[in-house]
């Protein structure tokens, strides 16, 4: 959990720096803002949000298997968003999206 707060930091770091002039992601440069994020976001941060409490509960497969799921979600939001990375950030931002993934692929459930 504490690695999706760290790439959520992350990202917003490097939006607060810029946007990379290769916006041939699912983003766009218009969209390289905070608030764009952020509202790009916030439905997948809340539904992991309540799948990890749910998981924190009662830590059954499903509800195993639903935090996973919330956490590829959120990644997939965030993935959205590496073109608004600068050039020399991308790296970084790459880097910190396969580290949470490997995080969530080696959960067991």
């Amino acid at each position: 959990m504490k690695n999706f707060f760290y790439l959520a930091l992350v990202a917003f770091t490097l939006f607060t720096t810029g946007c990379g002039s290769d916006d041939d992601g699912p983003v766009g440069p218009a969209f390289c803002t905070d608030q764009a994020f952020s509202q790009a976001v916030s439905d997948a941060v809340m539904d992991l949000s309540a799948a990890a409490q749910a998981y924190a509960n009662d830590q059954s497969t499903a509800n195993c298997n639903a935090y996973k799921q919330a956490a590829r979600d959120y990644l997939d939001e965030v993935k959205r968003f590496e073109s608004c990375a600068t050039i020399g950030q991308r790296q970084d931002f790459r880097d910190a999206l396969q580290e949470a993934e490997n995080n969530v692929n080696m959960t067991l459930c």
